[in-house]
């Protein structure tokens, strides 16, 4: 197959150097023999970086341009000048969409003001792809925010030589994503794990996330991750039930995860959910650590008691997910069966050649 060559736009520094998919996904399509890219790092504003990029826009000899998570997550980095240059280049423009439950609006601006082709959503919900398609006239298509980076994210020792028994790293989800489930899964065993002598590490402080090295480390030092979904319960492109939230609970300081729930969903209309898998699914299934997970869909991928041991909301069959938990044999399958999805599903390498194919369908 003839290598395509794009433009591709990403942000890297140090502000995201946790967000192992912001970092990921720029190098390995500069490595794919399916690409020649031209990258430009929105976050380089060196005056060598300066001249690269203006060289680069020059030239101009792309068949796209290929916009990444980055560039667009919790602020827009391509603006002014730079976004009216990428605009005005007659090929198709390609946007891998993240946080796809906030600031939707300015995002549906920004991918109607670039003339948009095609949209990568993290989601392969039916439902989720029309509001889109109906909202920017574009193709949309799946492809999961996180691969697998075989390198660094490979199999660690043997579970019983690990010294932490369960492990966790993430931030506590702001109220309007609709659940709390990361905070809850997280103080249970904070509590519950030492008192049926479990050694863990867990913590929700962003202060204590890893780089994308340290976490390969830290996934090899575990036995098990706990685990949730991404994403919210709701899903709209108008973030109106996002600013409803935000600003009671700013006007009422300490509201908890119930009041929420009993005043802006528990009698929600025509909702579209917004859950998927997560990439610290994708990279425990690479270092064979056992996950003990919420039940979820896990956008199809994660099914309970073949890739992950399954743990009700309210904690109802703790007793059985420990005993399947110690259990040797049981994890090693579950294991097994994990890394074989995610080395077949997963890898930057098959994601970016299923973009690949995506991609040859509007050139």
């Amino acid at each position: 197959m003839k290598p395509l060559r794009i433009l591709l736009l990403f942000a890297s520094s140090a502000r995201n150097r946790t967000l192992s998919y912001q970092a990921g996904w720029p190098r390995h399509f500069a490595r794919h023999p399916l690409f020649r890219c031209s990258g430009l790092n929105l976050e380089a504003t060196g005056v060598f970086d300066n001249l690269r990029k203006r060289l680069i826009l020059r030239l101009r000899d792309f068949e796209a341009v290929v916009i990444l998570h980055s560039v667009f997550s919790n602020s827009c980095l391509l603006s002014g000048k730079l976004l009216e240059t990428v605009k005005a280049l007659r090929v198709p423009k390609i946007f891998f969409i993240g946080n796809e439950y906030k600031l939707m609006p300015e995002k549906m601006e920004f991918c109607e003001k670039l003339g948009l082709a095609l949209l990568i959503s993290q989601s392969n919900s039916p439902e989720v792809h029309r509001l889109y398609r109906e909202r920017l006239g574009c193709q949309v298509a799946e492809i999961p925010n996180t691969g697998l980076d075989t390198g660094l994210f490979c199999p660690g020792p043997p579970l019983e030589s690990r010294p932490v028994d369960l492990g966790y790293r993430s931030a506590r989800s702001p109220l309007y994503l609709g659940h709390d489930e990361r905070t809850r899964i997280v103080e249970f065993f904070q509590e519950y794990g030492p008192s049926q002598g479990l050694v863990v590490d867990l913590s929700l402080d962003p202060a204590r996330r890893f780089s994308e090295k340290e976490w390969a480390v830290f996934l090899g030092r575990c036995k098990g991750q706990l685990g949730t979904e991404a994403g919210g319960d709701c899903f709209e492109l108008d973030d109106r039930t996002r600013h409803r939230i935000n600003s009671y609970v700013n006007g009422h300081p300490g509201t908890a995860m119930e009041e929420v729930f009993e005043l802006f969903f528990r009698d929600y209309r025509n909702p579209v959910p917004l859950r998927i898998i997560s990439g610290r699914n994708v990279e425990a299934a690479g270092t064979k650590t056992v996950q003990i997970l919420f039940e979820g869909r896990y956008s199809g991928y994660l099914q309970p008691d073949v890739h992950y041991i399954p743990l009700k909301k309210d904690f109802s069959n703790i007793a059985e997910a420990m005993t399947k938990f110690r259990d040797r044999d049981f994890c090693r399958e579950l294991t097994e069966n994990a890394f074989e999805l995610a080395s077949r599903e997963f890898t930057y390498e098959k994601l970016i050649e299923k973009f690949y194919h995506q991609l040859k369908q509007i050139l």
